[in-house]
């Protein structure tokens, strides 16, 4: 490639970045499928494909690409150089065993949001019953902010017009019946968690599932992320979900952003 032409770099790495996409969304394609999905020549796609290949990007099994375990290094690195991954990281192990349910810690992504810290208490973990597959976060997954308790704990910490372009870019998809899928409800219930301090997933992303959620900040005062705890709605339910995870989410994050704040982990 040529240095001296700036805009073909610029469109050779967007190609690039199109076909991981298109691997990653179609969980795998062979050259030709690859090519038909991003409209250009097979020998296009072929030449990506081989060099993503070669440096290590993806594996090919059989005729089919797929994305390479280097990404998870990358992954990987990216998480753990999160401000305040260590400090973030005790404080959800601390919640866990306080509140004996899955916390999670999630940051924002341009406009959506993906677990950074998760844990899951051991009872919960290893039981084997029948919904704990259903509600479980996965670390590097995106979720849509507008459905889930970190996602609208961080969405009411925002000024209105960042909460305007997340919408704008992403919509109000439903995930389940119980979604917020209207802009003034969405506003309503952001005005409602600032007044209340945390926010909660009654249901919205998953079925069976309830998430209290509540925003971080780091100690210039900008958003950090957001910290939860989730669990089906039989046992988040009364008192535990109106006082006991409220009061243990509160104590959590107070705890934490002190910690970062004193040890400059910002």
């Amino acid at each position: 490639m040529q240095a001296s032409d700036p805009g073909s770099a610029v469109s050779t790495t967007q190609t690039s970045l199109e076909v991981l996409e298109t691997l990653c969304e179609l969980d795998g394609a062979r050259v030709t499928t690859v090519a038909d999905r991003l409209d250009v020549a097979k020998s296009t796609a072929h030449k990506h494909l081989r060099t993503l290949e070669e440096c290590g990007y993806l594996r090919k099994e059989g005729n089919r690409y797929h994305i390479g375990l280097r990404f998870l290094h990358f992954g990987e690195y990216a998480r753990r150089r999160w401000p305040g991954f260590e400090c973030i990281q005790n404080a959800v192990s601390s919640l866990t065993e306080e509140t004996e349910e899955e916390v999670d810690f999630v940051a924002e992504d341009h406009g959506r949001i993906l677990t950074i810290v998760e844990s899951y208490h051991k009872w919960v973990k290893y039981t084997g019953g029948r919904d704990e597959s259903q509600y479980r976060a996965r670390i590097g997954t995106y979720y849509y902010m507008h459905a889930t308790a970190t996602g609208k704990a961080i969405l009411a910490a925002y000024p209105t017009g960042r909460v305007e372009e997340t919408v704008d870019r992403w919509g109000l998809p439903a995930k389940t019946d119980r979604t917020i899928t209207d802009r003034e409800a969405l506003f309503e219930e952001l005005s409602a968690i600032r007044a209340d301090g945390y926010a909660v997933d009654d249901e919205e992303y998953t079925d069976g599932l309830r998430s209290v959620g509540k925003a971080v900040r780091a100690p210039d005062g900008s958003v950090l992320g957001a910290l939860s705890v989730s669990g089906p709605t039989y046992r988040i339910d009364g008192a535990v979900l109106e006082r006991e995870i409220p009061a243990a989410l509160d104590r959590a994050v107070e705890e934490l952003e002190s910690e970062i704040a004193e040890r400059g982990a910002y």
